[in-house]
């Protein structure tokens, strides 16, 4: 006979705090062939009578985090295959999202926020007035933009003067002239590619200057540039994170659970936390 050992984590890679009920199916035939119920996520899950060598299907739905799912080959009893699948958060089930007070935030954004106006409002207003997917939508860019360096001393980050919109899957933002040809440039060593920026709408007085997505298989950060259609050349840039395929892949969240189109800022929170490592300012819960 064969077994499996079935842990659950989150995106942060910590025992899964969830009910979930666990799946068990033959690859073969695709039927169920055994199964766990309303059991606690961080609780290790052993199943037996099944056949050693044998590939199954794990799969894993939580209450409150995404379904995934993942091939293993039972093991014998004595020495069962071990599995450790990992579950974003929903966004739909976020209990509560915390974010730093204006004071807290990282001077390199703060700056930018008070040489900003927004809607009438700036700085300390600005940020006060955000709901919580544009703070949401506005760190993850602050992170990705600020940890891709050009070389010890710029960021893509330090090149951005002001925010025009801030919205939860994307800003926009004044930029210094330099910052597009450096991002072109690093089209050669595959760091960033061009790619198409039609779907992406010019700003009143600006014309499509070119789009580029970095190389990352998760989370990819796009830059759509746009110029001035007068003169002196000023440059406006549409940043977002896209996120076609990451949930999927990432996590490998059931395929009919991933939601197609915009990806929700806290999914790209999950992605970036557990794929990217990446230090983030605010928490899920």
């Amino acid at each position: 006979m064969g077994a499996i050992l079935v842990r659950l984590a989150n995106a942060s890679r910590v025992p899964l705090q969830d009910r979930v009920d666990v799946h068990v199916v033959s690859a073969s035939t695709d039927a169920t062939v055994s199964a766990a119920r309303n059991v606690p996520g961080h609780a290790q899950l052993r199943f037996d009578k099944l056949i050693e060598r044998h590939t199954y299907l794990i799969k894993v739905f939580p209450e409150r985090h995404r379904p995934v799912a993942q091939f293993v080959m039972a093991g014998s009893d004595e020495e069962p295959a071990t599995v450790t699948l990992y579950a974003p958060l929903h966004p739909q089930h976020v209990r509560a999202a915390t974010f730093p007070d204006y004071a807290a935030i990282h001077t390199d954004l703060r700056s930018v926020l008070e040489s900003s106006t927004v809607d009438g409002r700036k700085g300390p207003d600005l940020f006060g007035v955000l709901g919580n997917t544009q703070k949401a939508g506005l760190f993850n860019l602050f992170a990705k933009m600020t940890g891709f360096a050009f070389d010890d001393r710029r960021t893509i980050w330090s090149y951005v003067d002001r925010l025009t919109a801030v919205r939860g899957d994307r800003i926009f933002a004044d930029v210094q002239l330099p910052l597009r040809e450096l991002v072109e440039k690093t089209t050669h060593s595959e760091k960033f590619r061009a790619v198409s920026g039609s779907l992406h709408e010019p700003p009143t007085g600006f014309g499509h200057s070119g789009s580029f997505k970095s190389a990352e298989r998760y989370g990819n950060l796009q830059l759509t540039f746009f110029s001035s259609l007068v003169t002196p050349l000023a440059y406006r840039v549409d940043a977002d994170i896209d996120d076609a395929a990451g949930l999927g892949h990432a996590f490998q969240v059931l395929r009919n659970f991933v939601t197609h189109g915009t990806t929700h800022p806290y999914d790209i929170h999950q992605i970036l936390v557990f794929r990217q490592d990446a230090s983030l300012p605010y928490d899920l819960a």
